[in-house]
């Protein structure tokens, strides 16, 4: 069955080539088949574990302190049928990105490049799915509700069934005490064994909708029923003649208070709206006379400063006349030709600031200056003329400012007379048609609910009958797809007899008058010689359980072509085992189970196996399988080499 479905389960292999630890001066290079992670307690292959998990999903958080040198993870990684370069930073965040870099299989083809967030929709995550042919679906968040919300099945809840760390191998299965892994690990167990589907998933939360609009229609019927019962309104027949009534004199009375409102009321030769535009027209001119007001009045300011520096400056020019000198100390503010404001420091000595010419060195020419007096006395009497021009024009326009003013008083109390009027000769009619329409509206609002109540009564019959169709339709639907359960059962069956088998090779202790293995369709846990997980007698006979369990899962993944990451990490697997006796040989079983294993699927599972060490008897054996060998003088994470130091190569039994 391996040959037949090869194509199909590459789809889903994973395998881990190497990884760098960058920081932490450490490269790990796996092969495909099984690998050893051998070392003494606290030397970092836990961490190890942890690391691989980090680069594959999500960052654990119980990551010990020496971690904090590696800055990011770097892997080599088969996913589905590609290889990847993968550049993992060890940051949290969501938005953290990830690079990946597919390895080209032959010359001439290139590589593909993806930048992607650590996660989210989108994400590495929903990439790596993608890759291993791995669905990305949600499920609900409680699984007797499923018009509940939605919770997306991401690549760590694959990983529950690829990664067992040693303070799980022998107390849980995949994570089962706690809640929310529990629930996510029953899902991934129904996707990969065919019992959810996602069309049947669809069909199931519709039922769930409909029986929920019936309960909650049948509950407004009843409401409607007691309702009308305690009523005394007349039949549907004489309310559907008020209603019409009331609609007709509503209309009228929207008619009636928008010609009050509209009405004119004039004086002889006068009129409201009239009197409005021309009150406006006013305050506009009034507004523009108020402007030029100001703007001559800044004139006359800016004229009359300029006529006294004109006048200093023909005083300068008398006294340098008869004392035959320049007037090289005079500072100018404003420029005596237009008034605008003179910078004194946009050009420095011997450059004038006000004409940008050089300074003059020669002797002072009296004809020059007599000439300049002259120019200076002809500005002064045209600037007297514009201060003459502007004072005129000044006064020109206060009067016209009085007079607009005055205009603009005697429309605004012309306008507040016929207001007045137009008041008290609505208001009492106006009152009287506004509280007729609010009594009106108000009957036509409450015929018009009463109604509707009738009417929703009438058909509630025929709505739920519909609804009640629609349930029995779909009803139908999820029994004719009850047909792929079938498949999942067999499936069921094989893992059942693949569990069997292994924990037969592994001489597990007899529990009862015959070795049986069931899965709990209810919980999807083992359950040996009838008893639970939770049951059984020892850490020792968990981890063994454990152990046959997993291999089981992945081994028959890959025979019936199910969904499953051909991977599986084995942390501490003879850690609650004796090394003499019936318990060393057990031990000695595991390993040879999983060599047997790593030689019947080759490289379409790779086993990572970490333990304190071998047994003597098998040590040669696997000797070729040792990955990677740590101890206390070359522990994981050694910190940062200093300068000038070579990196340490690999493992040399890598």
């Amino acid at each position: 069955m391996t040959d037949q479905l090869g194509d199909q389960t590459a789809r889903h292999h994973l395998r881990l080539d190497e990884i760098e630890l960058v920081g932490g001066t450490r490269i790990v290079r796996f092969r495909p088949g099984l690998n050893l992670v051998l070392g003494d307690i606290t030397t970092g292959k836990t961490t190890l574990i942890r690391l691989i998990h980090a680069l594959l999903g999500s960052i654990p958080s119980n990551l010990p302190p020496e971690t904090e040198t590696i800055r990011a993870i770097k892997g080599r990684v088969v996913l589905g049928a590609q290889q990847w370069n993968i550049y993992r930073p060890m940051v949290t965040t969501n938005e953290t990105p990830v690079e990946a870099a597919s390895v080209p299989t032959r010359a001439g083809v290139e590589s593909i490049a993806v930048r992607l967030p650590a996660n989210g929709q989108g994400g590495y995550g929903e990439f790596v799915l993608d890759q291993l042919g791995l669905p990305i679906v949600s499920v609900p968040r409680a699984r007797r509700e499923p018009t509940n919300e939605l919770s997306p099945v991401t690549i760590n809840d694959w990983l529950l069934y690829c990664i067992v760390t040693g303070d799980d191998l022998d107390t849980q299965v995949f994570g089962h005490r706690h809640p929310f892994r529990d629930l996510k690990r029953r899902w991934v167990f129904e996707i990969a064994y065919g019992l959810y589907d996602e069309s049947m998933a669809n069909l199931a939360a519709n039922l769930r909708r409909i029986e929920l609009a019936i309960r909650a229609s049948e509950s407004e019927a009843e409401v409607i029923r007691q309702f009308l019962a305690g009523t005394t309104m007349g039949k549907p027949e004489e309310l559907k003649a008020q209603l019409a009534s009331h609609s007709e004199r509503l209309s009228h009375l929207h008619v009636q208070a928008q010609n009050l409102s509209g009405d004119v009321v004039s004086e002889p030769g006068s009129d409201v709206g009239q009197v409005r535009t021309a009150l406006l027209e006013a305050r506009q001119q009034l507004d523009d006379v108020r402007a030029e007001i100001r703007q001559h009045q800044g004139q006359l300011r800016d004229l009359g400063e300029l006529n006294r520096q004109l006048a200093g400056l023909s005083k300068r020019l008398t006294r340098s006349i008869v004392a035959d000198e320049w007037m090289v100390d005079f500072d100018f503010v404003v420029c005596p030709r237009c008034g605008q404001d003179v910078d004194q420091h946009r050009a420095e000595s011997p450059i004038c600031y006000l004409c940008e010419q050089p300074e003059p060195t020669a002797a002072p020419d009296r004809d020059a200056l007599i000439r300049e007096q002259d120019r200076v006395t002809f500005q002064i009497a045209e600037t007297d003329q514009l201060i003459q021009e502007r004072a005129k024009t000044l006064g020109e326009l206060e009067l016209r400012e009085g007079e607009v003013a005055g205009n603009l008083a005697e429309l605004s109390g012309r306008l507040n007379v016929l207001t007045e009027t137009f008041v008290s000769a609505r208001a009492t009619e106006l009152q009287a048609v506004a509280a007729e329409t609010a009594t009106v509206e108000a009957n036509v609002e409450w015929i018009s609910r009463y109604l509707t109540l009738i009417d929703r009564q009438s058909d509630q019959s025929g709505y739920l009958d519909g609804l009640r169709d629609r349930k029995l339709e779909l009803e139908a639907e999820i029994e004719a797809l009850d047909t792929g359960i079938v498949a999942a059962d067999d499936n069921i069956d094989a893992l059942e007899k693949r569990i069997m088998d292994y924990l037969t090779r592994l001489h597990v202790p007899q529990l009862g008058d015959l070795l049986t293995v069931r899965i709990n369709r209810a919980t999807y846990l083992p359950e040996v010689s009838t008893r639970t997980f939770d049951e059984l007698s020892s850490q020792g006979l968990k981890t063994l359980v454990n152990v046959a369990h997993s291999l089981a899962h992945h081994t028959v993944a890959i025979d019936r072509g199910l969904a499953m990451p051909g991977l599986l990490i084995l942390d501490g697997v003879s850690a609650n085992s004796g090394k003499e006796g019936l318990e060393g040989d057990r031990v000695v079983d595991m390993y040879k189970l999983f060599e047997e294993v790593s030689a019947e699927y080759g490289d379409q599972l790779q086993l990572i196996i970490v333990d304190n060490d071998i047994p003597p008897e098998i040590a040669d054996e696997v000797s070729d399988a040792v990955a990677l060998t740590l101890s206390q003088a070359d522990r994981l994470i050694m910190g940062p080499i200093p300068d000038g130091e070579p990196h340490p190569p690999a493992d040399p039994g890598a």
